[in-house]
């Protein structure tokens, strides 16, 4: 096995759902959720990093690992970097690849967590995953972020705007293109997180709001792995009641 850790930042201080981490979905906090789709990967020991008691504890009375982290870290990567520098010390052991399997994800796949490792094994610099999608709403939703994909793969931007844009034509709807779907997992090899968090904030990533393109202006190359899961990061109180529906209509469907 190649020597793989998985971080799960968790900040509890949430901008537009506070405490969104550890809202319960389904009796458990929405942070279980993607501990659990993280060990089913197998790729490696799981850890959550946080910046508060209250989400150590809750990790840890489920049988989790949990590390407090600064409340200070400028972005999860920042948080993700800082949680593999305590467990490395305390664990004497060194990690090549992470992947940074955000604490919002209650949906993702196992799959979709090897996949973004699988990428890094491969000789993929950064690595993340998306999701194709047709939904105008979803196209045109500034909280969904969108990925414009060379054919290798390669991600080119990252943005909270439809993108690609579908010029008009006199055959054709007036309706966005497909567009991919960003997922919110990121993976490293050891030497890129460490290039990523030596590098300031840079100027399209405090316009979107999306650490990721702090990569991109740097000219670090991301990956992405296409997976067909439907995905739901949850950002709002009404991310967590559509959540909850689709849960309850997956429990319905197996029984």
């Amino acid at each position: 096995m190649k020597t793989t850790l998985v971080v799960i930042p968790a900040r509890l201080a949430s901008t537009r759902l506070p405490g969104k981490v550890l809202r319960s979905l389904g009796g458990r906090p929405v942070v279980e959720w993607c501990r659990q789709a993280a060990l089913k990967a197998g790729i490696g020991p799981v850890v959550v990093a946080t910046d508060h008691p209250e989400v150590l504890r809750a990790v840890e009375a489920r049988g989790g690992t949990a590390v407090l982290t600064s409340e200070d870290c400028r972005s999860g990567t920042d948080r993700v970097h800082a949680a593999l520098r305590v467990l490395e010390r305390a664990h004497r052991r060194r990690y090549e690849f992470i992947v940074n399997l955000q604490g919002d994800e209650p949906f993702i796949q196992p799959s979709t967590v090897r996949g973004v490792a699988e990428l890094l094994w491969k000789g993929a610099p950064m690595a993340t995953a998306v999701v194709a999608t047709a939904d105008p709403r979803e196209v045109r939703d500034p909280n969904v972020v969108k990925v414009a994909l060379a054919a290798s793969g390669r991600c080119l931007y990252f943005s909270r705007a439809p993108i690609p844009f579908k010029r008009p034509h006199k055959d054709g709807g007036d309706g966005p293109a497909p567009a991919f779907r960003h997922i919110g997992i990121y993976g490293y090899s050891r030497k890129a997180l460490e290039r990523f968090v030596s590098l300031p904030p840079s100027g399209l990533e405090k316009l979107e709001s999306l650490e990721q393109l702090r990569a991109l202006e740097d000219g670090m190359a991301i990956f992405a792995c296409r997976t067909r899961e439907r995905v739901l990061a949850i950002d709002t109180a009404a991310d967590l009641r559509r959540a909850s529906h689709r849960l309850k209509a997956q429990e319905r469907h197996v029984a």
